[in-house]
């Protein structure tokens, strides 16, 4: 028996007319998580519908012999409950127009969709004239030297085609670590410079289309055909593309992930390849090819093309593997559904909600908010990243990818929401629903204080005074206390052997004498050059003065009292020393200082808003310290404290390196001492986690503190 809930106001429109599916379209018979459907394509595999078993009972009696009525009654005697409503039939029956995979116009509805089918047949000439910052010109069909490369690649298993492709990725890897710092070293600096960029147009097409290539090969190994290759406008910039479509035919998950993958993989194999042909090539013209090559081929196709958040090949490669299409759309309609259920009050019929297994809701659940999370970042990274070259563009590409990222999306939801009859006829439940869900928002974000706090990194540090530095270049000769003894303030510790330094006073004692005695003579025979002869003694004494002074200061004195430390606890007595190099340090007998280095966002927290800072050493990361900010360095710089703060020494900060050696962070840096509250004695240059606790802030606040440091920082302010 058939209810009303079954019934649809346009059934009238289509109950008369006798659909036939095109004569070249077949089904493809397809398990997900266990359940059937039916992929039905045209010979091409460019028009390609997923159909459920219900549907697909309706559709696959579409002959041209039967009305829609007639099936549509005898479905649903067969399938009672399980039968697809007439809603539902008329649906379907527009979305096979759409997908032109349908003959029929025996109806004003039917006749009005081959009206836009015929439209559709010129938009893509007039999407490149009208749109040309993104369409598609289908150029060529490459169908012939895809099959005869495939058949010339056939003596070899596809299997061991794969295995030679994870091979040369495995080469490219092992030898990364080894050639990691040279990489860092070499940077993204001029990646977007105009020579560069000119480099980089003509290498993407190529790169770009062996990815296609790939796509393309993989599908005809398998038996799809690719009828379709041709340029795809971004921006106004070419980039090859092939319609591998046929690929949603094949009945095996794994053979549609293998023609997913295969670009993904290929360029992979193009950046391992040119990875370990740039470490054995010298610096000119063709090294920057490479590098060139390892960027567009290796880093962009993980952190785009690769990265199943984003709607490309990755993407495609998790849904056929998770068993799962659509994830995305079908994600979005189940919180689409959850937020009208629950949120805003609307009443739903159980069958006409989403049937969903608990695989499914738990990729429901997490694949919409992840994605749209990387989607965000991934465009501000690239906007930001842009910004360090050219400005004005990096502003505007930021503008362009916040309102196609978020803006656009909630205008379109917004619209849909408002004009979606479910919503309509909840009413007020709805409204109410929606201002309270507004409110509680708002209120989080801006009214109530959140819990802020930060753990950042310093060194147990040391006043200038503590460190015993050789005064002159020499040799440790003696030392007048052992090490770890309490030594006073001007208390001797040690004596240095300089042979040039003594034979330096000798001589400036024997010039001295002379000067004296030339000036002795000159007052009896010449007194005009008597005057001279008193400014050269002068100038020999000063000298030996000096030379006296750097004599006596090889008997190197403490300049505070503690204790003497000398690094490693074994006697630098016989060591060489350069001038200006730390032989031992004096340990005060004071509370420790921890010398911190923080980013710029942390840096205007830190000097206003500590309400608490808890130390914890990492001889003893379970105890924690109490202590406070005791001074800061007004300026920001690029200098780190110490190595153990930095990435090599297992730090934060990410360095890049120098001509003198010295330590400097790629990004502007701040430090401030922390002075404990409670004395302890750990050892000079101890990592110290240290924890710092904030006036609470609303997450509005936080979050625009955090967006404005990241451009202040990306535009150098």
């Amino acid at each position: 028996m058939t209810t009303d809930s079954h019934r649809s106001q346009d059934w009238y429109r289509v109950a008369e007319a006798r659909p036939r599916l095109r004569r070249d379209a077949s089904a493809t018979r397809h398990v997900y998580l266990g359940r059937p459907w039916y992929v039905l394509t045209d010979r091409t595999g460019t028009k390609v519908h997923r159909l459920t078993p219900a549907a697909w009972a309706i559709a696959g009696r579409f002959d041209g012999t039967q009305d829609v009525k007639r099936i549509w009654q005898d479905v649903s005697e067969t399938l009672a409950e399980d039968a697809p409503t007439q809603d539902e039939v008329v649906q379907l029956m527009t979305q096979l127009h759409q997908a032109d995979l349908l003959e029929s116009a025996e109806t004003p509805h039917l006749a009005d969709l081959l009206t836009r089918r015929d439209k559709a047949r010129g938009m893509a000439w007039r999407k490149l004239l009208l749109n040309p910052l993104s369409a598609t010109l289908p150029l060529v069909d490459p169908d012939r030297f895809l099959k005869a490369l495939a058949r010339a690649m056939s003596p070899l298993p596809s299997a061991l085609w794969w295995l030679i492709a994870l091979a040369v990725i495995l080469a490219g890897l092992t030898q990364l670590p080894l050639h990691w710092a040279a990489l860092r070293a070499r940077g993204l600096d001029g990646f977007l410079d105009l020579e560069n960029l000119g480099l980089i147009a003509l290498i993407y097409p190529v790169v770009k289309a062996l990815h296609e290539i790939g796509h393309g090969v993989v599908t005809r190994s398998r038996g799809g055909e690719v009828h379709e290759m041709g340029l795809m406008f971004i921006a106004f910039y070419p980039i090859p593309y092939v319609e591998a479509s046929a690929a949603l035919r094949f009945p095996s998950k794994w053979d549609r992930a293998a023609v997913a993958a295969a670009g993904v993989v290929v360029e992979l194999v193009i950046a391992s390849l040119a990875f370990l042909l740039w470490i054995h090539t010298e610096p000119g013209a063709l090294r920057a090819v490479l590098f060139n090559t390892m960027v567009i081929s290796g880093l962009s196709t993980l952190a785009v093309n690769g990265n199943p958040l984003l709607k490309f090949d990755g993407y495609h490669v998790l849904c056929d593997l998770i068993e799962i299409p659509n994830l995305a759309q079908r994600g979005n309609q189940w919180w689409g559904e959850k937020l009208r259920i629950h949120l805003l009050g609307t009443i739903e019929r159980p069958r006409a909600r989403m049937q969903t297994v608990r695989w499914e809701r738990l990729w429901f659940a997490l694949y919409p908010p992840a994605a749209l999370v990387y989607r965000v970042m991934i465009s501000l990274t690239i906007a930001l990243f842009v910004a360090g070259t050219y400005r004005l563009l990096g502003i505007v590409l930021a503008a362009w990818s916040l309102t196609l990222s978020l803006l656009w999306p909630a205008l379109k939801t917004a619209r849909k929401a408002w004009t979606d009859p479910r919503i309509r006829a909840a009413g007020g439940r709805a409204t109410g629903g929606a201002l309270a869900a507004g409110g509680l928002l708002a209120l989080g974000l801006f009214a109530v204080p959140l819990p802020h706090m930060a753990v950042v990194q310093g060194v147990t540090w040391l006043p200038d005074d503590a460190f015993v530095r050789a005064p002159e270049d020499g040799r440790v000769a003696s030392l007048a206390q052992p090490p770890g003894a309490m030594v006073d303030a001007a208390a001797p510790l040690l004596t240095l052997s300089a042979p040039d330094l003594s034979a330096r006073v000798r001589m400036a004692e024997a010039q001295l004498a002379r000067a004296r005695a030339e000036l002795a003579a000159a007052r009896v025979t010449d007194r005009a050059q008597a005057a001279d002869r008193s400014e050269a003694v002068e100038q020999a004494a000063a000298t030996l003065a000096q030379a006296q002074d750097r004599l006596a200061a090889l008997s190197v004195t403490a300049e505070l009292a503690g204790q003497l430390d000398i690094p490693g606890q074994t006697s630098p007595e016989g060591r060489f020393f350069r001038r200006g190099e730390v032989i031992a340090h004096v340990l005060p007998d004071t509370p420790p200082v921890i010398r911190v280095a923080v980013p710029q966002d942390l840096a205007e927290l830190v000097r206003g808003e500590v309400r608490r800072v808890e130390v914890r050493f990492a001889s003893d990361i379970s105890r924690a310290l109490p202590g406070h900010v005791a001074r800061s360095v007004p300026a920001g710089s690029d200098a780190l404290p110490s190595p153990v703060l930095a990435l090599d020494g297992g730090g934060p900060f990410a360095t890049t390196p120098t001509q003198d050696g010295s330590l400097r962070s790629a990004t502007r840096l701040f430090q401030f001492d922390v002075a404990l509250d409670a004395p302890s004695r750990p050892a000079w240059g101890m990592r110290a986690h240290v924890r710092l606790t904030f006036a609470p802030k609303p997450l509005a606040t936080r979050i625009s503190r955090a967006v404005r440091a990241v451009f202040l920082d990306a535009f150098d302010v």
